[in-house]
């Protein structure tokens, strides 16, 4: 799956740069009575799913030891999609579906 990903060179420039970033964890916030709950989407194996920002807070997966995670956002919109693939065949059209839901013309996405 990594060397079919790694085709899109848009894709491996911004794996370069994300890998050199410093690793950052979250976790949500427990609930409690005067907070509200976060708002999250989790993704399993061989599913993708494409968001609002205004209707969801987080979104992940894990668990991807011989597959890939991918998140794609759109800074203008905040739309993003998140996905776990895990076969090469599927990864074009994961990828042509994840940008046909987000993409807007010209703009520079958060890969």
């Amino acid at each position: 799956v990594i060397s079919v990903l790694m085709e899109h060179s848009w894709l491996a420039t911004t794996s370069t740069m994300l890998n050199s970033m410093a690793e950052k964890k979250m976790s949500a916030a427990p609930c409690s009575s005067s907070s509200e709950a976060s708002k999250s989407v989790y993704v399993f194996q061989k599913e993708f799913a494409t968001v609002d920002r205004r209707l969801v807070d987080i979104v992940g997966t894990d668990e991807a030891t011989t597959c890939v995670g991918i998140a794609i956002r759109n800074p203008r919109t905040g739309m993003t999609s998140i996905a776990h693939m895990d076969f090469p065949g599927v990864v074009e059209t994961g990828l042509t579906q994840m940008l046909s839901l987000i993409s807007e013309r010209d703009v520079p996405l958060d890969v």
